[in-house]
């Protein structure tokens, strides 16, 4: 009987999370696979509930320069936002990943240039050179990327590529720096975007 190909931990999977993690787990689920991201460093809580917190604690701080009816002003404001982010609680670890959860769900994975590990394909995603990779991903997704200043987005796979390749002055694209690359990859388009139309499409060098 033929067996069923084994999932690599470290392989980016576009809508579906990474490896055997996948978008929409609940929050203890994904934590059984933590031993995988090394150390937990940070959590950050940007809950309504918290962000209210925090905003009336910065209030009472500068008490003298804002009224009440600023308070209020603000807080309506972070109701209307809040609508469309909900409760959004962040984990970092020692290993380059962050995982974001909205209500204890599993949204959002993110990954910086510490991830030696992550691949998409067998290509590794930080690998000196990202032509390979980024032709690569259009290949597969059958869908050409667009691009303003330092972020590449594949747009119907919900992946953010930051300082992969970049825009020079003349709009010609070439290799950004090798240092400071980050990807996020997603379960749907990232609340409250950039308007993607000040993005252009972009023929990816081979």
């Amino acid at each position: 009987m033929q067996q069923g190909k084994q999932i690599d931990f470290w392989e980016l999977l576009p809508h579906k999370g990474l490896g055997p993690i996948r978008f929409s787990m609940d929050k203890s689920e994904v934590q059984c696979y933590y031993k995988e991201f090394g150390t937990m460093i940070l959590q950050k809580d940007e809950s309504i509930e918290q962000k209210k917190k925090d905003l009336e604690d910065t209030f009472k701080q500068f008490s003298e320069f804002f009224s009440e009816e600023d308070l209020k002003i603000a807080m309506q404001g972070l109701e209307d936002v809040g609508g469309e982010l909900g409760d959004v609680v962040t984990e970092y670890t020692s290993s380059g990943i962050s995982l974001q959860y909205k209500a204890d769900r599993l949204t959002e994975i993110f990954a910086d240039d510490r991830a030696k590990q992550l691949h998409f394909q067998g290509i590794p995603i930080f690998s000196d050179d990202p032509t390979k990779l980024l032709n690569s991903m259009r290949k597969v997704f059958e869908e050409d990327p667009v691009i303003k200043d330092k972020e590449l987005i594949f747009r119907n796979n919900n992946i953010y590529l930051f300082n992969f390749i970049k825009e020079d002055s003349t709009g010609n694209c070439v290799a950004g720096d090798q240092q400071n690359r980050t990807i996020m990859w997603r379960d749907s388009p990232r609340p409250l975007s950039v308007d993607l139309a000040e993005y252009r499409h972009v023929k990816l060098p081979t």
